[in-house]
């Protein structure tokens, strides 16, 4: 089982070991813009599916990622994998079988997973990839406190003996000026694991989209290390800006490797090992505004500082904005309307009442297209499999 020693991530053995893999982003927890379109809730776009929800969620989860996609990871030669779900998820009938499904489909390609809530209940921020719409009563409502503990207490209870779990990343993204709060949820949370005789990693992500880590200041005790995600600059990043280029300035701000490392480096003062769970691009095309350039430099830095990192994300319909996939889906059969007024989640709901066995066949890997310039620059950084 791996373990926190120092600064750095070691095996049973003691051997150093440096996770570089990529995250599932979209899968057990669904967002718009990789259906291609604006980003609502994921509760409330399966609402509106009506008496199709549980189907679509049923083919939806059968997929957009099962075993052949453990094994594409495998090849491409990640040797993790991050993967986020909804809190909904544990939940549903089978959600936390399936979630044990994955975990084994990697294990058994020993391939290290880390557990991400993505969205836990109440939600930790006001934004549709915590399935909010609109606010975060995650820090207003102890019942929605008091059931994550109980849910990270269940999986705890599944996972605590696997040794191909790399740790649990126990909250994507909090926001709240309730910052002793979110703390005290922490500290509870790490109570709780550990006194269920779980030694794994726990990751904790900082303040406003993990990127305060100074908050967490004194919470990084004995296998504790810190999560971090990395977007910047955003408005080049997420082509908010379509004419920006990289390197360049972005709101009169030069941006470029020493730019990058000089942001990165605050987060080695804590002496942990840091683990980045999110950083990407989005490609407007393979050679474009230097995207590929962003990656390389990125990844320069996050090898200099020995950053852990997972790409976000493995498959996404290919859009302008929002960092898109490795694999992306180019729509040609115009399953998700791109061109349309309500494309992504608002087509799906359309082309599930005219043939969803369509709509169930283009969310196959099948019909993605390995971005292969993006998968060169990534491979190239990719941590040996004899150092697993």
């Amino acid at each position: 089982m791996l373990r926190v020693s120092g600064n750095k991530i070691v095996n049973k053995a003691g051997r150093k070991v440096r996770l570089t893999g990529i995250s599932l982003g979209g899968w057990l927890m669904i967002e718009g813009y990789m259906l291609g379109g604006r980003n609502i809730p994921e509760h409330q776009f399966k609402n509106s599916l009506g008496p199709k929800a549980a189907e679509f969620t049923s083919e939806f989860r059968k997929r957009f990622f099962n075993e052949a996609d453990a094994e594409r990871i495998a090849k491409l030669g990640f040797n993790c994998v991050r993967i986020p779900f909804n809190y909904r998820l544990l939940e549903d009938k089978g959600g936390l079988e399936l979630l044990a499904d994955a975990v084994k489909w990697f294990s058994d390609r020993k391939i290290y997973s880390i557990l991400d809530m993505h969205a836990v209940p109440g939600s930790q921020n006001h934004d549709w990839h915590s399935d909010s719409e609109g606010n975060a009563k995650f820090w207003e409502d102890r019942h929605h406190r008091d059931q994550y503990l109980q849910l990270w207490k269940l999986l705890s209870d599944r996972f605590k003996d696997n040794e191909f779990i790399a740790g649990y990343d126990i909250m994507n993204e909090p926001v709240t000026d309730k910052t002793d709060l979110l703390c005290e949820i922490y500290s509870q949370t790490i109570d709780l694991i550990r006194k269920n005789g779980d030694s794994h990693i726990i990751f904790l992500e900082g303040n406003r989209w993990a990127q305060d880590a100074d908050v967490l200041d004194g919470l990084f005790s004995d296998n504790v290390a810190l999560s971090i995600h990395f977007y910047e600059p955003t408005r080049f990043v997420f082509n908010f800006v379509p004419d920006a280029e990289y390197p360049g300035k972005t709101n009169g701000v030069q941006w470029n490797r020493a730019r990058i490392g000089k942001f990165l480096k605050k987060y080695l003062k804590f002496g942990v090992p840091v683990y980045v769970g999110e950083f990407g691009v989005a490609v407007r095309c393979p050679d474009c505004n230097r995207e590929l350039g962003w990656v390389r430099d990125v990844l320069k830095i996050f090898k200099q500082f020995g950053f852990h990192w997972t790409y976000w994300t493995y498959k996404s319909v290919a859009m302008s904005r929002y960092p898109d996939g490795i694999y992306r889906n180019l729509d040609e059969y115009d399953i998700f309307g791109r061109g349309s007024e309500n494309p992504g989640m608002g087509t799906v709901v359309q082309r599930m009442k005219e043939a969803p066995e369509k709509v169930y066949r283009e969310l196959e890997t099948s019909r993605f297209v390995l971005n292969r310039k993006l998968m060169r620059v990534l491979e190239q950084n990719l941590t040996h499999h004899s150092l697993r």
